[in-house]
């Protein structure tokens, strides 16, 4: 879930440099925390005895690809992103890990993407809210129709809370808000106005699926948990990271936001700590 934007002029607004080396790091743990709260790579009830090749979306620095390749050598994977230094880092892990199933390319998921009809069996898209304009979901997931066969599946992943979701850490829910704001501002789906997580179902049917399930999954990041050490880590580098994109879109100030970073990490290393975010996967099969 690399983090660009387009405000409401169409100029780009990145949120976080998705050539930031940094931000690949943070995605890299993000994405294990959140396989583990899911628990498995993939909805549970789905058949991939007949599945011979699945697309991954948006896939950051491939870390879900290089899973679930590793797991099924006999379907071939395929992972796309915006960013070269994310590609560049999937391919050359892939080639370690010798899975010779997995590939990678340079792709804006924004556009068309650049596969045939029916080319997938499976298409798999997580945490696009943190890139995908409002208006542009319903095309998005039409287009991930266009590529899967009738009888295919999509998989969508996604968080209505922009930031880490509800903790008791005044500093930390306050740069939630200024977050979520700015995000809302650029045009982004967050828990401002209408909820992604009511309209995925939507979107879905609308681009001709069927049979649509949902389930939801927490991960709670809290004082003592295996995962607060990770999510503690993963925001020291985001809240950094997303001031730039805060300054330009919300009223704030340098001094305000450093004060809202120390107090806000500060308070999450408290043995009183709790924090928890929840995120709805949601899919359906391609009509014939």
């Amino acid at each position: 879930m690399s983090m660009a934007a387009s405000d409401e002029n169409g100029e780009n607004t990145y949120i976080i440099d998705t050539e930031s080396a940094a931000e690949m790091a943070r995605l890299i743990d993000q994405s294990r925390s959140m396989n583990e709260a899911m628990g498995s790579l993939l909805p549970e009830n789905i058949d991939l005895s007949g599945v011979q090749s699945i697309l991954d979306v948006a896939c950051g620095p491939g870390e879900w690809v290089q899973e679930v390749a590793a797991f099924y050598p006999h379907i071939k994977f395929v992972g796309t992103d915006i960013s070269t230094l994310m590609i560049k880092y999937a391919m050359q892990r892939a080639r370690i890990q010798k899975l010779a199933n997995a590939s990678f390319q340079v792709m804006d998921a924004r556009t068309p993407l650049e596969f045939a009809n029916e080319a997938f069996d499976l298409v798999n898209a997580r945490f696009m809210a943190a890139f995908l304009p409002r208006h542009e979901w319903p095309q998005v997931i039409k287009d991930f129709a266009r590529v899967t066969r009738a009888g295919g599946t999509i998989v969508l992943t996604e968080t209505d809370i922009f930031a880490p979701g509800d903790t008791n850490s005044p500093a930390i829910e306050e740069l939630n808000g200024l977050c979520r704001e700015a995000v809302y501002r650029a045009g982004l789906y967050t828990s401002t106005g209408t909820r992604l997580t009511t309209i995925m179902d939507q979107f879905l049917l609308e681009a001709g699926c069927q049979d649509i399930q949902k389930k939801w999954h927490t991960l709670d990041f809290s004082a003592g948990t295996a995962a607060h050490p990770v999510i503690y880590s993963n925001l020291s580098f985001a809240f950094k990271l997303v001031q730039p994109f805060l300054l330009k879109m919300v009223q704030t100030t340098q001094e305000q936001l450093d004060e809202l970073y120390e107090r806000g990490m500060q308070e999450m290393m408290r043995d009183d700590f709790h924090g928890k975010t929840q995120f709805l996967r949601a899919w359906g099969i391609k009509s014939a």
